[in-house]
């Protein structure tokens, strides 16, 4: 459990903490189906306990790890090669101990209204390579995982040089679930006075946005 107890200790971001409050759900427990789902995406049992949270920042995991197989809370200098200092994060995180003792650490990227871009998630790759190595090799007794979800499952995404945990096992791409949207979202969205978008419009206009049926 050390490693899931040192993720906890990192998990500050005000965001959780009231979202949690607010919906009498301070832990952030997931709902059964849906969580089943993801561990039968990743041909996993069902753990006992787990920890979730929120935009959590690649950092935090990093330091976890290392404090962990360190022994050591002990404030010293390290070695920041796997420290970045920025907020990239992945947008949900799950971890938890399999029976074997093995750490499971669940990663999610969602995309709603935009897209997945092989730009994000080649920098996303970069850094957990550099976190957990290509094959999973830094950490013992460690398992990552990656998934990704949207309305419409991405297409034609590179997956060149992208860690082997974070692709299903055939290596033929992202492990991807479906994210359900509303259909009858709207945004803003500035335009010229012909109605066409433009960053620099004067005018703005709404449009509706409908997500694709499967």
């Amino acid at each position: 459990m050390e490693t899931i107890e040192y993720l906890k200790s990192f998990n500050r971001k005000e965001r959780f903490h009231l979202v949690g409050q607010l919906l009498g759900n301070s832990e952030f427990n997931l709902d059964p189906n849906l969580f089943r789902k993801i561990l039968d995406l990743l041909k996993l049992d069902t753990p006992t306990y787990y920890f979730s949270a929120m935009d959590y920042h690649l950092d935090w995991i990093y330091a976890s790890l290392e404090l962990a197989h360190s022994h050591s809370n002990e404030p010293k200098f390290r070695d920041t090669a796997c420290i970045t200092a920025t907020q990239e994060d992945v947008d949900f995180l799950l971890a938890f101990l399999d029976d074997s003792g093995n750490t499971h650490i669940v990663m999610i990227e969602a995309k709603g209204d935009t897209s997945f871009t092989n730009k994000q998630l080649q920098s996303k790759a970069n850094r957990l390579n550099a976190i957990f190595g290509a094959n999973n090799e830094k950490w013992a007794n460690v398992i990552p995982h990656f998934l990704i979800c949207s309305p419409i499952q991405p297409s034609q995404l590179e997956t060149k040089n992208v860690p082997s945990f974070m692709l299903n096992k055939k290596n033929d791409g992202f492990i991807w679930f479906r994210l359900y949207m509303p259909s009858n979202q709207r945004k803003v969205t500035r335009c010229n006075q012909d109605g066409k978008s433009s960053k620099d419009g004067e005018y703005w206009k709404v449009e509706t946005l409908r997500s694709l049926k499967s």
